[in-house]
């Protein structure tokens, strides 16, 4: 065995690290499970009731079933906050310091390892979902229409996309505040409660602010299309990326240079 110091860190040696935590640490795939059992269950149960997708509003949204995708992206938040906050509650990310000193390269990997993996649920979840929807018959306009047809395609493409979305944003959340509990009290009281609590206690020209929060954004990049209000889904991906650059790299910067 080669001398530690004398050991050379790659980038596939930290993606199999962060692999072996993931699926080590008992909370951490607990947490994935529930995240995509709550999905599929949730949305699995839309589908075959058939009363809120078949409805005059809703019948003509083919991918109606995704508007559950929210509550998924909710528990993968916490599943990104407890991936890395974990690790500074046991000490353990001294380990991952010390082993890679220019540290950029484990929160790279962690956020590769939780992305992949939440993707690849994800896609796997949509499909199942669309099958039952197609066997289920219970929406009209989604009767015999391709996964790939524009009308379907964008729109569950959106709502796929916000489950590694959240799985990042928390990770990213969590390496900034450090503390599991600190950081999922600061994503519900920020980014879930403000939004809909705030724009009644403030003058109205400053409520706009809130168009541009990640929850706003991701329902607008949920809407394939059909949603051109605040703005349209190339401004919704805008705002979700400029959301995780600043957050990302505020994170990036202090992991970076101030004490583990």
């Amino acid at each position: 065995m080669r001398p530690t110091s004398t050991a050379r860190i790659t980038a596939w040696g930290l993606l199999q690290s962060e692999w072996t935590k993931l699926w080590s640490v008992r909370s951490l795939w607990i947490t994935l499970a529930v995240a995509f059992a709550l999905t599929l269950g949730l949305a699995g149960y839309m589908i075959l009731d058939g009363e809120m997708l078949g409805g005059e509003e809703a019948g003509h949204i083919p991918f109606g079933w995704t508007a559950i995708y929210p509550v998924g992206m909710l528990a993968l938040v916490i599943l990104g906050v407890l991936t890395i906050t974990n690790e500074y509650n046991n000490g353990s990310v001294r380990t991952s310091m010390v082993a890679a000193p220019r540290r950029t390269g484990v929160l790279l990997a962690k956020a590769a390892v939780l992305t992949l993996i939440t993707t690849v649920l994800g896609v796997v979840t949509s499909v199942l979902l669309y099958g039952l929807l197609q066997i289920a018959g219970t929406v009209p306009s989604a009767d015999g229409l391709s996964l790939f047809d524009p009308d379907m395609f964008w729109g569950v493409l959106g709502g796929t996309a916000v489950l590694p979305y959240g799985v990042l944003f928390g990770l990213l959340l969590g390496g900034l505040v450090r503390n599991a509990a600190a950081a999922i009290v600061l994503y519900f009281g920020l980014f879930q409660m403000a939004p809909e609590i705030l724009p009644a206690l403030l003058p109205a020209s400053l409520t706009g602010i809130f168009d541009y929060m990640p929850l706003a954004a991701a329902n607008v990049m949920r809407s394939g299309g059909l949603s051109t209000e605040p703005y349209g889904v190339a401004t919704s991906i805008i705002v979700l990326l400029a959301w995780l650059i600043v957050l990302g790299g505020t994170t990036w910067w202090l992991l970076k240079y101030r004490d583990v």
